[in-house]
């Protein structure tokens, strides 16, 4: 086996692990974004109604900290799931894919003339 197809070979096996990262990293901003939105509108709506019923209706008093209470859990929660960190590990990982990609590409476009110092930079490159 000669340079080129052990190149190949292990840029293969670095574009399938990173797919399957970021096929994983996708599913979980899905989900984050469903929660973190959810999270907002149900706060908001809550601290509307909360506001309408209070000027509409005399509330006993205990019902207004409770909703309140609810609201700012809410609030919090949607600021926990930000997916700002998770949104830019993605890109990382796609950037990455696509580096690992172009590099397959010209270890193809060589018919095995890599020497073995391109190996080494290749390797070093794209290692965990």
């Amino acid at each position: 086996m000669d340079i080129s197809d052990k190149t190949k070979q292990f840029l293969e096996k670095r574009i399938t692990d990173l797919t399957a990262l970021t096929v994983k990293l996708k599913k979980k901003r899905k989900i984050i974004k469903f929660l973190y939105y959810s999270s907002i509108i149900t706060s908001v709506t809550i601290s509307a109604l909360l506001a309408t019923i209070a000027t509409i209706v005399s509330l006993p008093v205990f019902l207004i900290p409770i909703l309140s209470t609810i609201s700012a859990i809410l609030t919090v929660l949607s600021t926990k799931f930000n997916f700002k960190s998770r949104k830019e590990e993605l890109n990382k990982n796609i950037e990455k894919l696509n580096k690992i990609k172009n590099k397959l590409d010209y270890v193809i476009s060589c018919n095995g003339n890599l020497t073995e110092q391109d190996l080494k930079e290749i390797m070093f490159e794209f290692s965990l």
